[in-house]
């Protein structure tokens, strides 16, 4: 039977409303890792922007912003606060007056590596909660339902 989007008791059941669920879901596992980070006096986007310079991969708040789907706006301010707490340092680009590159500090990579087993620990005991190959099969669909919407 199609869904339908009247009102009353034919309105449309948020409960059971897959991005809902997605939503709420996300927030729970966003909740549960921040108490992780929050302990070290790392919000959720400081986290990132940190995770993210440790990979390596990411030298520009544009690239932090790319990589990790997050607003420039909450880059920025992630930036700030991690260079404020002496995490991170600006370097000039090379080859763009306008842009900066960002690196890791002594202290931020310590930060990093002390709460990054804090953090995996935490998703494992998520995953946990699912047989092995639950946790597989799900790890899977996100990555596909993600290249899905990629497109």
């Amino acid at each position: 039977m199609p869904r339908t989007c009247g009102e009353g008791a034919n309105a449309l059941d948020l409960p059971s409303f897959f991005p809902y669920r997605l939503s709420i879901l996300e927030q729970k596992v966003s909740s549960a890792l921040a108490r992780q980070y929050a302990e070290f006096g790392i919000d959720r986007g400081q986290w990132r922007v940190l995770a993210t310079l440790a990979r390596g991969e990411a030298r520009s708040a544009r690239d932090i912003c790319a990589f990790t789907q997050m607003e420039k706006m909450q880059v920025s301010r992630a930036i700030a606060r991690l260079e404020q707490a002496g995490l991170l340092q600006r370097h000039p680009h090379p080859k763009d007056r306008r842009s900066a590159e960002l690196e890791l500090t002594e202290l931020g990579r310590d930060r990093y590596h002390r709460i990054c087993p804090r953090v995996l620990a935490e998703e494992q005991r998520i995953l946990g909660l699912l047989s092995a190959d639950e946790a597989r099969q799900l790890q899977q669909l996100v990555q596909r339902l993600g290249q899905a919407l990629s497109d």
